[in-house]
């Protein structure tokens, strides 16, 4: 298993799906609350160079880690 440091650097490279980031039971709700907010930046930075450029479909999962994301901070 990948350590914090290397999830945070690559959360959609060291996660499958971003529910997999609540099931580490070696990572506090703050460490997956950082890996998520993370996760969600990178998204949207990559979904913003994708309307620019005209980019092909990829699947969105911004909706999906912003859900997380709200769990989490409840």
């Amino acid at each position: 298993m990948a350590d914090f440091e290397t999830c945070m650097r690559n959360p959609a490279g060291t996660f499958g799906q971003p529910e997999d980031v609540i099931n580490r039971t070696d990572f506090s709700k703050e460490q997956k609350l950082k890996i998520l907010k993370q996760w969600r930046y990178d998204e949207y930075e990559t979904e913003v160079a994708d309307q620019e450029n005209m980019g092909g479909d990829k699947p969105d999962k911004l909706g999906e880690i912003n859900n997380l994301i709200l769990q989490l901070e409840e």
